[in-house]
């Protein structure tokens, strides 16, 4: 089968990482597979490697770079007067239309809202099936004050769209707003991000010795995002209220942000590590003992940073949204905490502060808890989530 996979770009985030994991897994099991980016400056070349390193990509932009230039800024002009960029996206269209003539795939899939408008316009009058995968974006633009602009996309490419792929109930909010299609007229189906990560060549340098830290000590450690709505303020907080009274205790913190690097000033300790980007976390996953995802985020839905600490046999401190209890499931209970959230705000982030310090106080219930991590991380295997796809691709494709 040949599938062309639209990405907005390709950069850190949760959409991207699993799109280029999708593709590399359907190139690996014999389908001709292409990676189509809307901008060409942003395009992480590391994380391609890393993540899809078999794969073409075909960028908007890379052939005419002075040209793509001048699109944007004007684009950037168009967005400051509050009018729409139309003409860096005609031409960002035109050239995918193109691609997709030259290409012929037999099924087009796109991850986040502006690839799904793009793909759907580029797709018109042809009789090429367009599979959406839902990443939570739908819902989190219902929330934001650029929703009048967004919104009528996002209801175009579920229009025109032959299937979808949703993550968790909540991204189908989006079928609750008038002028949608109803859900039951496309094909639907649930499926979970495939996962199968490796820890890297050089993962010596991802290590407790690396940061200072003792091999007997306590350590929690927070992979996400750098923006404050994933939680790292409620983890930082709940660190200074136990650190005094547990010294064993150390808190990782793997991301990069200007937010990030002025909580770091703000929060100076020998015990609060900030590490920065990784492009390979589980290279740090795997040294801590708990991992943590406080997040009060609009578009959480099925977090990667969940499956990459169930992936390393990690229990799990996370926030009641999305996907996340089901996430935590295993046959055996939960493994990790869930923390109460409601109105888009932890309810009470002492719930943080008090299962940290459960960990800490009770060994026999960590190693019950990092026991099921790994019997919870099973249904996030590479190979459920690929076949899932092929069923679908394939199902799209008789419509």
């Amino acid at each position: 089968m040949k599938v062309l996979i639209v990405l907005e770009d390709i950069r850190t985030g949760g959409a991207q990482t699993f799109a280029l994991r999708l593709a590399e897994a359907l190139h690996s099991t014999g389908h001709t597979v292409c990676l189509y980016n809307q901008y060409a400056h942003l395009k992480n070349q590391a994380l391609l490697q890393q993540l899809a390193p078999s794969v073409p990509v075909v960028s908007f932009g890379a052939e005419s770079p002075l040209l793509d230039v001048m699109l944007r800024k004007a684009a950037g002009l168009g967005r400051r007067l509050g009018r729409p960029s139309w003409l860096w996206e005609k031409q960002m269209i035109r050239h995918l239309r193109q691609t997709i003539k030259r290409l012929g795939p037999d099924i087009v899939n796109s991850h986040t809202i502006k690839a799904d408008y793009a793909a759907a316009k580029a797709l018109q009058g042809l009789s090429i099936p367009l599979v959406v995968t839902m990443h939570g974006c739908y819902e989190l633009f219902l929330h934001k004050a650029d929703a009048p602009e967004v919104a009528p996309k996002g209801k175009f490419a579920l229009q025109q769209a032959s299937a979808l792929v949703y993550l968790t109930g909540k991204n189908l909010e989006i079928f609750e707003q008038p002028g949608v299609r109803p859900l039951g007229s496309l094909l639907n189906q649930k499926i979970y991000n495939g996962f199968d990560g490796q820890l890297s060549a050089d993962k010596s340098n991802y290590s407790r010795a690396a940061l200072g830290i003792p091999a007997n000590a306590s350590v929690f450690g927070m992979v996400a995002r750098g923006i404050p709505e994933k939680g790292w303020g409620h983890a930082v907080n709940s660190f200074l209220a136990l650190e005094t009274a547990h010294p064993e205790l150390h808190l990782v913190l793997v991301g990069e942000s200007d937010y990030l690097t002025e909580l770091h000033k703000q929060h100076p300790h020998p015990r609060l590590h900030f590490t920065g980007f990784s492009h390979n976390p589980i290279d740090w996953v795997d040294m801590f003992d708990v991992g943590l995802l406080p997040s009060y985020f609009h578009a959480e839905s099925l977090p990667n940073s969940i499956a990459e600490y169930l992936s390393c046999g990690k229990p799990v401190i996370a926030s009641r949204i999305g996907e996340v209890p089901a996430m935590l499931e295993s046959e055996a209970g939960l493994a990790g905490v869930v923390l109460d959230q409601a109105n888009w705000q932890l309810t009470d982030p002492g719930q943080l502060t008090e299962a940290i310090r459960d960990y800490l106080t009770q060994p026999a219930l960590l190693a019950e808890h990092q026991r099921r991590a790994t019997l919870a991380f099973e249904k996030f295997r590479m190979i459920h989530c690929l076949g899932a796809y092929e069923e679908l691709f394939r199902q799209a494709r008789t419509i």
